[in-house]
């Protein structure tokens, strides 16, 4: 993978990384494949739906940090070969780091998300909504899944669901639940 922090799609090369103010999430952005054109400034995206999700406190991201990957579907595949047994693309893979938090001021690192750049186009396209909202609420369900929340019973999906739905809603994006199922691989 190449670190492309502030130079894949829709960041430039010129720019320096953004300092992180204390507290918050912070999310480095690695390029590695697909076509993420269809999203205007895809960093900026990110960085705004993660940003978005440190701020609930309930979300457990506050002062963390992660890595999201855009990658492409034949990537993903493989992952989800290897990781989960299913040889076949989806839109979001979340790897969290588990272990003990670090004892000094430093972010901790929680894990790995692995974006699918056809499986989201094409997904936000069916669901007839934006790429950027749809990329946006994946970043942030993956974001959960790192932070520890997951989908495994329907208690925790419907605590997972609200949560995102009230994230989402501060970045103006509809509640993607009221109607669309989400089918994260996340």
């Amino acid at each position: 993978m190449n670190d492309a922090s502030d130079s894949c799609p829709g960041g430039t090369d010129s720019e320096p990384p953004q300092p992180r103010p204390a507290g918050q999430i912070s999310v480095d952005i690695i390029e590695n494949g697909g076509d993420w054109t269809a999203i205007p400034d895809t960093v900026a995206a990110i960085r705004d739906a993660a940003a978005a999700a440190a701020r609930f406190p309930e979300s457990g991201l506050l002062g963390v940090e992660a890595a999201v990957a855009l990658s492409d579907d034949a990537a993903v595949t493989k992952l989800n070969a290897s990781y989960r047994g299913k040889p076949s693309p989806t839109n979001v893979l979340s790897f969290p780091v588990r272990g003990a938090p670090s004892a000094n001021a430093e972010p901790d690192f929680v894990g790995d998300i692995i974006l699918a750049a056809e499986t989201v186009m094409r997904e936000a396209e069916q669901l007839g909504i934006p790429p950027r909202h749809h990329l946006q609420h994946l970043v942030i369900h993956a974001l959960l899944h790192l932070s520890g929340f997951d989908h495994d019973s329907e208690a925790s999906a419907l605590r997972m669901e609200e949560l995102e739905t009230r994230i989402l809603a501060t970045l103006a994006i509809p509640d993607p639940y009221s109607g669309a199922v989400l089918q994260a691989g996340a």
